[in-house]
């Protein structure tokens, strides 16, 4: 396999796996998931997340040893300097350093405490939408029918549970006092 290849077989699955961590990250927490279902959803959300990261660092490194559109770590680094497509790539290392704080600011809850980590937690949706437009501005396989229709989808199964979850926490924060919430 090429290089380029490499870099859009990686640059993808990175995608997919953050869309798949945030998704299972929705229904991982909160009051109307089951304590059984929470134990398979959690680590599975958190091992996508991971993976999502690996293959972006993997996706980001292959594009310095491309010989056909090599980028320098600084283009990689910095967002919005990179020679080629500035935007789209600059969203892309955006997305990059999100990752980064939401996986260190999990590794550290226990010393960040609960609203720190949520917070920062919170950046997951914007991770989303910038990995989001990076793919459709940066990728080179984003006018072709199949690559769109993952961006597609994977856009409206996003809106569908980010809309379900914000529905559910205000119907459960709506209880009648005395009824005690799940966390």
């Amino acid at each position: 396999m090429s290089t380029w290849g490499v870099i859009k077989a990686a640059g993808l699955t990175s995608y997919l796996l953050i869309w798949a961590s945030i998704v299972l990250g929705a229904f991982s927490y909160g009051a109307t998931v089951p304590v059984k279902v929470r134990k398979i959803l959690l680590p599975t959300h958190q091992f996508a997340g991971w993976l999502g990261f690996i293959f972006g660092l993997l996706h980001g490194a292959v594009l310095m040893i491309d010989t056909y559109q090599p980028f320098l770590l600084s283009e990689i680094l910095i967002p919005f300097t990179a020679e080629y497509k500035p935007v789209a790539t600059g969203f892309g290392t955006l997305a990059l350093y999100m990752i980064v704080a939401i996986l260190i600011s999990s590794d550290m809850i226990k010393k960040l405490g609960k609203k720190v980590w949520r917070s920062v937690h919170l950046f997951s949706y914007p991770l989303f939408f910038f990995s989001l437009i990076h793919g459709l501005g940066d990728g080179s396989d984003s006018g072709k029918t199949w690559a769109f229709q993952i961006y597609a989808w994977s856009l409206i199964i996003f809106v569908a549970i980010v809309l379900y979850r914000v529905y559910i926490e205000k119907k459960v924060s709506r209880k009648p006092v005395g009824v005690k919430k799940n966390a």
